[in-house]
């Protein structure tokens, strides 16, 4: 199945992530190519939490939703050095509420 890739506006990325456990979280990876401290992070919730404070203090280049064989992945990339994805179980939900289109 070839994967569906939904464009987020950047402003949208950090409202998402705001409320991302209505859309039930399967699993949160960071990289930080600048840092060594996210390699550092073991729970979902500390992955979580660090991924928030990236969040509030830079700036979001690009957020997609790629869907592919019935998993959801959010994809936020920030200034060049921050990616975040979040694997969301519920991902149909967020595409109806945000009304995206291919």
């Amino acid at each position: 199945m070839e994967p569906r890739i939904y464009e987020i506006a950047p402003e949208k990325a950090r409202e998402i992530f705001g409320r991302l456990e209505n859309y039930g979280i399967v699993k949160v990876e960071v990289e930080n190519v600048a840092s060594l401290f996210d390699d550092m992070l073991d729970s979902m919730e500390e992955k979580l939490r660090y991924a928030r404070e990236k969040l509030e203090n830079g700036n979001v280049d690009k957020a997609v939703l790629v869907v592919k064989d019935d998993t959801g992945t959010l994809v936020i990339k920030m200034e060049n050095v921050v990616e975040i994805r979040a694997v969301l179980g519920d991902y149909e939900k967020l595409i109806e509420e945000l009304k995206l289109e291919r």
